[in-house]
């Protein structure tokens, strides 16, 4: 027997997938659904009950994971901020000192240069 001759294998099922939009459309749906006909539509949609009262969940679990990682980028972004805070003092202190020893300097220029003038002359 050949590969040819081989029944061929029937094609794996695919795995329904929904947008939010349809998954929010059949709970509304289903909630609309008068209460002796629930299961009915379940049947008619391929539907369980289990994903209806997942689907229900869903915009709060959204909800709450938006809400965590917002917090997380502002600690994020606090925590940044706070490094270039400190970065900052301390070019600042650098600067400060660095002009302290800049006025140093031309003290000692000016000086140097009324004794070579005055002394020398």
């Amino acid at each position: 027997m050949t590969q040819a001759d081989r029944p061929a294998q029937p094609a794996r099922p695919q795995r329904r997938v929904f947008t939010a939009a349809q998954k929010a459309e059949f709970v509304r749906d289903y909630d609309a659904t008068p209460e002796g006909k629930k299961g009915a539509f379940l049947r008619g949609h391929g539907l369980y009950s289990s994903h209806i009262t997942k689907w229900r969940a869903q915009p709060e679990r959204e909800a709450a994971r938006a809400q965590r990682k917002r917090a997380d980028r502002v600690a994020t972004l606090q925590n940044r901020v706070s490094a270039l805070e400190a970065e900052l003092a301390a070019s600042q202190r650098t600067v400060a000192t660095l002009g302290k020893a800049f006025e140093l300097l031309e003290q000692i220029s000016e000086s140097s240069a009324l004794t070579t003038r005055s002394g020398r002359r």
